[in-house]
């Protein structure tokens, strides 16, 4: 198992935020406490089909088998939160 904390800064084009490996589980817990709004989705997210973060609602999402999380902000540049919890094999 591995844990990393972490930011991303994100912008008004989708950006990836967390890759999985084939052989990895990862369980991401995202968190935005600024005063932006920020969507996740797949590499085709947009303000418009992401999933929304809403602003200090933690949100917990689970990748894996090379799976790529994506993100895009309404401004620019935007800060969001990130703990990552790897499960290995």
């Amino acid at each position: 198992m591995t844990f990393t904390a972490r930011h991303v800064t994100l912008g008004t084009v989708a950006a990836a935020i967390a890759t999985a490996s084939a052989k990895n589980t990862h369980e991401l817990t995202m968190f935005n406490d600024y005063n932006h709004t920020i969507y996740v989705g797949s590499s085709d997210v947009t303000l418009a089909n992401g999933f929304e973060l809403q602003k200090n609602v933690p949100i917990t999402l689970k990748i894996a088998n090379g799976d790529i999380l994506y993100g895009v902000a309404d401004t620019s540049p935007a800060t969001l939160d990130l703990f990552d919890f790897q499960v290995d094999p």
